[in-house]
């Protein structure tokens, strides 16, 4: 087998400030809204329409009731104020390992009713999901999302979310924990996402950005293509984030801990069938998986229906006995391409705040910690590393930081 490096550069023309200029000129001055579900076709191959508007009355339903339930935890949540048109928007992009072949994505944009012209923009990246629409631009199954449109869009935020490369109305395969793929895919929908807002007559200068889980991983990537092209971010955070995708994998394999959770052997069924498509090395997943469970393994990453209780809960089950040897996983292709999928080892210069849960069943304190401590290796104090406290689960870390964000988010937003 041999692997490919995971992170080719990253095209530049739907980014930056002259490519977005020069498409906002060319949209049509404010309209009124567009009739809920009509497609309304912009230039540059972006398109949106209307799924949803989601009354105050919701949403403060999702902040009482309905988070709570899901994430395990009270949040302690301002109440949101007004309401907000849901779009989902289409845009072109490309698949960087992947020869930067087009392909068109969705995601969504959130919008206030009733605020000011000039808003205040949050990029958030999901989590991980096993269904094609469990993502941001389709809210209804989407509960993470759905906290984000309650804390932040039901308050005066813009909030953008894209779906990923083979996740939404996209028709790739899935591209999980692939670095500059998930770079290509929330970089290309901020200027889309702009776009849309100037045909609606509005603007969101100012960029947060924000995730969860895999999502926070994403936002880490994601602020380092920002930050290489000059994109400005005001801030970012993230909650439970593996920003170094092969610690958290060996940590399972190597050193497993007594509240690691059940469902972490889908993280090695996604990530090797993900790696093995978009690095192009055949075989990959055949050589992690064991045979017994390799082609329920497929389906599931494939998004088919499948039982959930065929797919195995321990990971002894599931991986091939070499790749628990510490040094088999480091030299094989898979240990390779996971080290180089790193998110967290640059200069960083914009202000972050990454929240980890002392009892999270999926990522490590020091997982939590780790772009905190790498920056402050080389002296670089812009990385604070936050506990959301000693009883955090994984869910109940983003239920916890997510009103911890936009306080701290409203205090950058009005200096």
């Amino acid at each position: 087998m041999t692997d490919r490096h995971p992170d080719p550069p990253l095209p530049r023309r739907l980014v930056g400030g002259a490519g977005l200029g020069a498409l906002a000129a060319a949209i049509a001055p404010a309209r009124a809204q567009p009739a809920p579900g009509a497609v309304i076709q912009l230039p540059g191959g972006i398109a949106y329409r209307q799924v949803g508007r989601w009354d105050a009355d919701r949403l403060n339903r999702i902040l009482a009731t309905d988070a709570p339930a899901f994430f395990g935890v009270p949040v302690a949540a301002t109440p949101a104020r007004q309401a907000v048109r849901l779009y989902r928007v289409s845009y072109p992009s490309v698949v960087p390992e992947r020869g930067n072949r087009p392909v068109v994505l969705s995601g969504l944009l959130a919008v206030p009713e009733g605020g000011a012209a000039t808003l205040p923009l949050v990029s958030y990246q999901h989590g991980t999901v096993y269904g094609r629409q469990q993502v941001p631009s389709f809210p209804e199954q989407s509960p993470e999302t759905q906290l984000m449109l309650a804390q932040f869009a039901g308050q005066g935020y813009v909030l953008l979310g894209a779906d990923y490369i083979g996740m939404g109305e996209s028709t790739e395969p899935q591209g999980y924990m692939v670095k500059a793929s998930h770079q290509q895919a929330t970089a290309d929908l901020i200027p889309a996402g702009r776009a849309v807002l100037a045909a609606l007559g509005l603007a969101a200068p100012g960029l947060f950005l924000a995730g969860w889980s895999q999502g926070g991983y994403v936002t880490m990537a994601l602020l380092e293509r920002l930050e290489a092209i000059g994109v400005p971010v005001r801030a970012a955070v993230t909650a439970s984030a593996p920003v170094d995708p092969w610690a958290a994998l060996n940590g399972f394999l190597a050193f497993p801990r007594p509240n690691d959770a059940a469902w972490v052997t889908t993280l090695f069924i996604l990530v090797s069938f993900s790696y093995e498509i978009y690095y192009g090395v055949p075989g990959l997943a055949r050589s992690v998986l064991k045979p017994a469970h390799y082609d329920i393994s497929r389906q599931a990453w494939a998004g088919e229906a499948v039982d959930p209780a065929r797919i195995p809960t321990v990971l002894r089950d599931l991986v091939a006995d070499a790749y628990f040897d510490p040094a088999f996983f480091g030299a094989s292709a898979l240990g390779r391409l996971l080290a180089a999928n790193q998110a967290y080892r640059w200069v960083i210069r914009t202000p972050v705040r990454t929240y980890y849960g002392e009892n999270d069943e999926a990522i490590r304190t020091g997982i939590g910690r780790l772009a905190m401590t790498f920056q402050q290796a080389i002296g670089n104090d812009t990385v604070q590393a936050i506990s959301a406290g000693a009883d955090a689960t994984h869910r109940g870390t983003y239920a916890r930081s997510v009103t911890a964000w936009k306080t701290w988010f409203d205090s950058l937003a009005a200096g």
